[in-house]
C-alpha cells in the first residue's frame, strides 16, 4: 500500500503521523550515531520531518549536526519538528534557490554523513530547483549518504545513496527496513487512506468526463428504485456522469433527478436481448449491473451477453449475482454478494472460514469479491482486506444498491478494481454510520447517500 495511505489509516486507528515521525527519526538517528559530523537535508514534507527528528536526537547524543532545510510551506508534522529545533535555539540554514547550494559545497567538505530527507516517495514528474541542486550537492560529497525511506529524485537526478532506511516496507531492493509502529491493522482494514488512493486529484484544467462516466444497467417493473439508488450514489462519490439504462416502465416511474441521465430501453417491463446493443453502445468507463433487474429468463440471457461482450470494469450486483456462473466470470468484474448470494456461488461456505473462502473464490474466478457483512471481506485472490464500518441499521433495503453505485462511481474514476472495492466498502459503511448516529432505525438508503459528501470530507482530513 502507498505509504501516505498507510499513514492515513494508522492515524484513523489512533497512531498519529507525529508519533510515526518521531519513531522514524529515532531509527535514523540510531543508524547515524556512529558518525560524528552529520548534515541533514530536509524537505518540506513528512520525509523532511523524519530528518528533522533525527537531527534533534543526534544533537542530544552530542553529535555535530547541521540542518539544511528547503524553504517553503511545510506539512503540519514537519513544521512542528522544525519548531522543536528552533525552540532549542538550534540554527537551521534555509535553501531558497540553487545559489545557496553553491555556497554550501565548501562548508560541507568535512562532514562524514549526509542524510537525504528531501522528497521521499512523494515526487511526481521532473525534479525542480532548488531540490535538483541539493541532490547534486549531496552526490558531490565524500560523506556516507543515507536516504530516508527512498533516495530523493528520479531518472538522472537522484541521490546516490550508500544506504537506504525504509519504514514498514522496503521501497528499494537494497533498503534496510525498520519498524516505526504502523499497526498491522492499518494494512488489513480499509480506512481513509483507501479513499485517498481511489479518488483522483482534481486538476484546474479538468473537463467534463475527466473523472468518469458510470453506466447503471438494471431495473424492472417490480424494482424501480434500485438502479436509481446505484446511479445517484455514484454521483455522490464524484463521478462526472451517471447514466441509467432501464426498461421503459422504469424510466417513466423512476424518481426525477436532473443530475442523472436516463436512457429508456426498447423493453417495457424488464431487460431483454433486444436491449444489449443499445446498452453496449453507451459511452462509459465503468458499469454497474443487476440492481433491480429481476430474474426473468430473458433478462438472464441479456445479462450474460452484456457481460460476455463488455470489456470495461463492471460491478456485478444483486440479481445479476443469481444469474451468473463462475465459468462466465472475467477479470474485469467486482462481485458484491451478501452472505446468501455468496453461498450460491460457493456451495461449501463456512462462516468461520469465510475470509479464506472469499480469497479462494476470487482467485478461482479471477474477480474481485466484496462479501458484505458485519465485517466486509474484500479480495482479489492475492490481497485480502477487511472493512468494519457499517451498522445494523444498514439491513434496510437499498443500501446494497448504494454500495454497488459507490464502488462503480469510484471505478469509473480510477479503473482499479481492488482500490475501488476497498474504498467503496469503507465509504459506504462510514456514511451509513453517520446516518445511523443521527437517525437510528429511521435511516434509509437515501440517507446513506446524503451522508456521502460528509464521509468523503472526513476521509480527506487525514490526508
Amino acid at each position: 500500500m502507498d505509504s501516505r495511505a498507510l499513514d492515513m489509516n494508522a492515524s484513523w486507528l489512533g497512531v498519529s503521523r507525529l508519533q510515526l515521525m518521531e519513531n522514524a527519526g529515532r531509527e535514523i538517528a540510531k543508524f547515524s550515531s556512529k558518525y560524528s559530523d552529520v548534515a541533514v537535508f530536509a524537505g518540506t514534507g513528512n520525509n523532511g520531518g523524519d530528518g528533522l527528528v533525527a537531527a534533534r536526537h543526534l544533537l542530544a547524543l552530542g553529535k555535530k549536526v547541521r540542518v539544511f532545510a528547503l524553504e517553503g510551506r511545510r506539512t503540519e508534522e514537519c513544521q512542528k519538528n522544525l519548531d522543536a529545533l528552533l525552540n532549542g535555539k538550534f540554527e537551521v540554514e534555509y535553501v531558497r534557490d540553487s545559489k545557496d547550494c553553491d555556497k554550501l559545497k565548501e562548508e560541507l567538505g568535512e562532514c562524514d554523513l549526509a542524510v537525504d530527507s528531501l522528497i521521499g516517495v512523494g515526487i511526481k514528474g521532473e525534479v525542480r530547483e532548488p531540490v535538483k541542486s541539493m541532490i547534486e550537492l549531496i552526490n558531490s560529497l565524500k560523506a556516507f549518504k543515507l536516504a530516508v525511506d527512498i533516495p530523493s529524485g528520479n531518472g538522472n537526478t537522484k541521490v546516490k545513496a550508500n544506504q537506504t532506511i525504509s519504514f514498514h516496507t522496503a521501497k528499494t531492493p537494497e533498503a534496510v527496513v525498520v519498524d516505526i509502529g504502523i499497526p498491522k491493522e492499518a494494512e488489513l482494514y480499509c480506512g481513509p487512506g483507501d479513499v485517498y488512493l481511489a479518488l483522483p486529484e482534481r486538476k484546474p484544467d479538468s473537463h467534463k468526463g475527466d473523472y468518469g462516466r458510470v453506466l447503471v444497467v438494471g431495473g424492472s417493473s417490480r424494482y424501480v428504485g434500485a438502479p436509481y439508488l446505484a446511479a445517484w450514489a455514484a454521483m455522490r462519490v464524484g463521478v462526472d456522469l451517471s447514466v441509467l439504462c432501464v426498461p421503459k416502465e422504469v424510466a417513466e416511474r423512476i424518481h426525477f433527478n436532473p443530475n442523472l441521465i436516463i436512457q429508456p430501453l426498447k423493453s417495457r417491463e424488464f431487460i431483454t436481448e433486444d436491449d444489449v446493443d443499445f446498452i453496449l453502445k453507451q459511452n462509459y468507463d465503468a458499469m454497474v449491473v443487476g440492481n433491480g433487474m429481476g430474474l426473468e429468463s430473458e433478462s438472464k440471457e441479456a445479462l450474460l451477453e452484456i457481460l460476455k461482450r463488455n470489456e470495461k470494469p463492471v460491478v456485478v450486483d444483486a440479481d445479476a449475482l443469481s444469474m451468473i456462473k463462475t465459468s462466465k466470470m472475467k477479470p474485469n468484474m467486482i462481485l458484491t454478494p451478501h452472505q446468501g448470494e455468496f453461498k450460491r456461488l460457493y456451495e461449501d461456505f463456512n462462516e468461520e472460514k469465510k475470509v479464506k473462502q472469499v480469497e479462494d473464490f476470487a482467485k478461482e474466478s479471477k474477480t474481485v469479491v466484496v462479501l458484505k457483512g458485519m465485517i466486509d471481506v474484500i479480495s482479489d485472490g492475492l490481497t485480502t482486506r477487511l472493512n468494519r464500518t457499517g451498522n445494523p441499521g444498514m439491513t434496510v433495503g437499498g443500501t446494497g444498491d448504494v454500495l454497488a453505485g459507490v464502488i462503480g462511481g469510484l471505478l469509473a474514476q480510477n479503473k482499479d478494481l481492488m482500490k475501488s472495492a476497498c474504498a467503496g466498502a469503507f465509504l459506504n459503511g462510514l456514511a451509513g454510520d453517520r446516518a445511523y448516529k443521527e437517525l437510528d432505525v429511521s435511516m434509509t438508503a437515501t440517507d446513506v447517500i446524503d451522508k456521502m459528501p460528509e464521509a468523503i470530507k472526513y476521509c480527506r482530513n487525514f490526508a
